[in-house]
């Protein structure tokens, strides 16, 4: 059942309902307390009043009916939504609204099933559609909404997709299919190519610079030719000096930077790079890159309409939850992106669509040159200074951004973890430095257990870490030093290029003879295992870390 919250009621459903029915402009927390009141009241009465939104010809009523069914229907109201849909007196416009609702809830009505109860099947999804385009038009969420589901059906339904867009006669669709020319099958390229193609003049200024991207970065040489030849015909259509005109105004439409993060570099080479802009009328929008380096940009997504005091919020709960950030240069932010593509590239991992919707924002001309040295720095001398740097290399473990790194993949060392905890007393391991005096039995059964993990963590060392570890985790900790470089924490940034000058296979030197990955093994045999139960169970997780002493 719907869930129940305490509180007595202080504004009535009808009131709620025309509140969210006519004002636009309704805040979170209003529309909250709103969402809460109509749950209290959902099998008396409220339901019954959301759905009859449905049978009235208002596209405002029908949007708040969606809004508040998205939160609050269950699996226990499919058969009263699927009532309204067979519904013969209810428009086609207020069925189709209800398609997402359904499909989250599991209804067979859902997506094909719908159109045997739509009065006019063509008429219906003709307006449908058109709504998708206005919906287009809004901000770059809008089409990733739309492409999210539109990647996720049947190819012969993508391919009739878009073809309707190019018969649409509206330049709007071109921001539909501009980003499928990314990262999907040559056949649903070229059928965007050709939808461009059939667009013509309309979508001009949004298809040239589309379709000169494909040319220079499609690797595919007969996708490559047919985005030639269309490119030719288009421009053929058009004024002479047009070409260079919409060229010059999509470099125009980069708005205002405000602001761009980065995360620092996990025990998994991930890293989260935060860009925004600011808007005409100083909200924000932003994008969110996941980049993993042996992966390349694993997930995007975007924020729209934020404002900087939100921002703000958004980066200090972020710190919270140990994620902090450094605030770099717009061009840092962007090479380290065009870095992530790269590797996409060479992995053949595809990139996800919404980079594809949000990548003319990001990149520029100058982003697409080769920059991968200036998101690093460069290897130090392999003088005395660096190695005397490099014995303290164990003291990054003191810093909160090298918490999570642990040995990589994890699985390769579990029977070193098991062989240690097989032979250890989990309330020895537990109770070590924890201070306090210890008794002589407690102090040579801690000896122990040190040359016992000194042994085993040795024969890991020389096991498990080869030339290919070591360039990967060399690269991981430039890139960690040069944002320490840009924070102003130079004395850690120079040992952190200490440790990556000796760990690079190039220095020679023994990896047993090296104090990081030595910390870092002692490290991952001796408390990887409760750091799997503390990710297990969630909760109590800070428990976990404190009895282990990170850090100390």
């Amino acid at each position: 059942m719907p869930r129940k919250r305490k509180g007595s009621p202080q504004d009535s459903i009808d009131s709620i309902l025309l509140a969210i029915s006519r004002r636009e402009d309704v805040d979170p927390e209003t529309l909250s307390h709103y969402l809460a009141r109509l749950d209290e009241e959902w099998t008396s009465g409220a339901r019954e009043k959301v759905l009859r939104l449905l049978y009235t010809n208002d596209a405002h009523a029908h949007a708040a009916s969606v809004t508040i069914l998205s939160e609050l229907a269950t699996e226990f109201d499919v058969d009263e939504l699927e009532d309204v849909v067979a519904d013969p007196t209810v428009s086609d416009l207020a069925k189709l609204s209800l398609a997402p609702v359904l499909k989250e809830l599991g209804s067979e009505m859902a997506d094909e099933g719908m159109i045997d109860y739509l009065n006019d099947p063509i008429s219906a999804m003709q307006q449908m559609q058109l709504r998708l385009l206005e919906l287009v038009g809004e901000s770059e969420m809008g089409i990733e909404s739309i492409l999210e589901d539109v990647t996720s059906m049947p190819v012969e339904r993508r391919l009739g997709f878009i073809s309707w867009l190019g018969s649409s006669n509206d330049a709007r669709a071109a921001q539909l299919l501009i980003p499928l020319l990314e990262s999907q099958p040559a056949k649903v390229v070229t059928e965007v190519i050709d939808a461009l193609e059939q667009l013509g003049p309309i979508a001009f200024q949004q298809s040239i610079p589309a379709l000169k991207h494909v040319v220079a970065n499609v690797s595919n040489r007969t996708t490559k030719q047919h985005a030639r030849a269309v490119l030719g015909r288009l421009t053929m259509q058009l004024a002479p000096g047009t070409e260079d005109a919409a060229m010059e105004e999509a470099q125009q439409h980069v708005q205002q930077f405000y602001d761009a993060r980065v995360s620092f570099i996990d025990g998994a080479g991930s890293q989260l790079i935060m860009l925004s802009w600011k808007r005409s009328d100083d909200l924000l929008k932003g994008v969110n890159v996941l980049y993993q380096d042996q992966w390349g940009i694993k997930d995007c997504y975007g924020i729209d309409e934020m404002d900087t005091d939100r921002w703000g919020t958004l980066v200090a709960e972020l710190e919270q939850q140990g994620f902090s950030s450094f605030q770099v240069p717009f061009d840092y932010a962007r090479s380290l992106v065009a870095e992530a593509r790269a590797v996409n590239k060479r992995t053949r991992r595809k990139l996800p669509i919404a980079y594809a919707i949000w990548r003319p924002l990001i990149e520029d001309e100058e982003s697409n040159k080769k920059s991968s040295e200036t998101t690093m720095l460069p290897l130090a001398a392999l003088d005395e200074t660096t190695l005397a740097l490099a014995q303290h290399g164990n003291e990054l473990y003191n810093l909160s951004e090298f918490v999570s790194w642990m040995f990589d993949p994890p699985t390769r060392i579990e029977p070193y973890m098991t062989r240690y905890w097989s032979h250890s007393d989990p309330l020895t391991l537990l109770a070590n430095g924890k201070g306090g005096k210890k008794h002589s039995k407690t102090k040579a059964k801690e000896k122990e257990q040190k040359d016992l993990l000194e042994a085993i963590a040795t024969e890991a060392l020389n096991a498990l870490i080869d030339d290919k570890w070591r360039v990967l985790y060399d690269a991981r900790l430039r890139r960690q030093a040069a944002l320490f470089d840009m924070s102003g924490r130079e004395q850690e940034a120079k040992i952190a290029q200490a440790v990556a000058t000796i760990l690079n296979p190039n220095s020679h030197i023994p990896i047993e003879q090296q104090a990081f990955p030595r910390a870092m093994m002692y490290m991952s045999i001796e408390q990887g295992p409760l750091r799997m139960m503390a990710e297990v169970l969630n909760s109590g997780n800070m428990n976990l870390l404190d009895l282990l002493d990170i850090g100390e």
